[in-house]
């Protein structure tokens, strides 16, 4: 029987990856509908524990009532003698487990084999994971807050944590995987079926790491291959086809939405400090900016640290340095928490926050621009 066991999952393997456009499992009770060449292996694992769960425990219920009602007590005499041993039963009970469990092995150690090992020709995307936000970066050096990948090309992700533990779930593709801090993790998928620009798969942080946790729920879009590499080369530019004078309006609101699970813009401080006005000394830019700055900072007045002669010589420095190096300076009253962006991050896209920055007053408590001359309207980066 045992010899049976690797043909048996060699077809339910062969079987795994369906044709383009269908999508891979139907939406059962359990489960949401599966869209990756994986999603059939695993869905048919997890039924088939599933069922055998369903039959023993009728079984066991089964006997048991039986039992109750056959062996209840009749009247006031109590019969307490019964069999101490049965060679075939035990042998039963022992046998017929160990040989399901044999078979869930061998089943889940080829699905786990085949999920952990991704074909040479993967198309690798880096992760980074931090309190709270997930950033994924392109072989072409573009960045999105969102992931995009290729319809029917496998997909490699490389992940690392920049503080605590996280974890990687796309429950469509039913893939996951632990990121840790200080080491690397990787896991792979292919997605057949495009999603189209209005559709999407869900992906979700599944380790709690911290106040902020819930709303590290990102999408994942499926393009077909050629919009996709429109898609990676437009993303990697839009940038920089955006006027020096524009920068502000069109991409600081778009570079924010990387800063908002930390920083508020309405004066309500969050795990970092607000880039409104909390403590009396204006905005972030009125507040840095300022010589007359109550700001405190590493426990002196802000002026101690930024102006001429001084350790930073302004503001743009200051913000810069704060982006690149956050851990250096520390905003009294909140901790080392914030991760770097070095890499992340051109000194375009420094000079477009430190502009957003400048004209907070433009912009409402969700860094929507308020303030649009006729004619003008902020530009819908590629990202979402």
């Amino acid at each position: 029987m045992l010899n049976l066991i690797p043909n048996l999952l060699m077809q339910s393997s062969s079987d795994a990856t369906l044709a383009t456009g269908q999508a891979t499992t139907p939406k059962t009770f359990w489960m949401p509908e599966g869209a990756s060449t994986i999603s059939r292996e695993v869905d048919w694992v997890f039924n088939f524990i599933n069922y055998i769960n369903y039959f023993f425990f009728v079984l066991v219920v089964g006997i048991m009532l039986y039992f109750v009602w056959k062996y209840r007590q009749k009247g006031r005499e109590v019969y307490a003698r019964g069999p101490s041993h049965n060679t075939m039963l035990e042998l039963g009970w022992t046998i017929a487990p160990t040989i399901i469990v044999v078979v869930i092995f061998f089943m889940g150690f080829r699905g786990f084999v085949d999920m952990k090992t991704p074909p040479s020709n993967s198309y690798q995307i880096d992760v980074t994971a931090s309190k709270w936000n997930w950033s994924f970066k392109y072989p072409n050096g573009a960045t999105s807050n969102d992931l995009y990948v290729p319809a029917g090309k496998p997909v490699k992700l490389v992940m690392r944590s920049e503080d605590v533990l996280h974890s990687f779930y796309i429950r469509d593709f039913r893939v996951k995987q632990d990121v840790v801090p200080g080491r690397y993790s990787s896991l792979w998928f292919q997605a057949d079926e495009p999603t189209g620009s209005d559709k999407f798969h869900w992906l979700f942080c599944t380790e709690f790491c911290g106040k902020g946790h819930s709303d590290m729920n990102r999408h994942v879009y499926v393009l077909p291959e050629k919009d996709f590499d429109d898609w990676v080369v437009e993303q990697g530019r839009w940038l920089d086809k955006i006027p020096a004078e524009e920068l502000y309006f069109k991409a600081g609101p778009q570079l924010y939405a990387r800063c908002a699970s930390c920083h508020t813009l309405d004066g309500k401080p969050s795990t970092g400090p607000s880039w409104g006005n909390y403590d009396g000394s204006g905005n972030i830019w009125q507040r840095t900016d300022s010589k007359t700055s109550t700001h405190k900072v590493d426990g002196k007045s802000i002026t101690d640290l930024v102006g001429d002669g001084k350790a930073v010589p302004n503001a743009q420095s200051y913000i810069r340095n704060s982006i690149l190096n956050p851990g250096e300076h520390l905003v009294d009253g909140f901790g080392n928490v914030m991760p770097t962006f070095r890499g992340q991050l051109t000194d375009k896209g420094i000079d477009a926050l430190i502009g957003f920055m400048q004209h907070l007053d433009e912009f409402d408590a969700k860094g929507q621009w308020t303030k649009k001359p006729a004619g003008t309207a902020a530009a819908a980066p590629a990202a979402k």
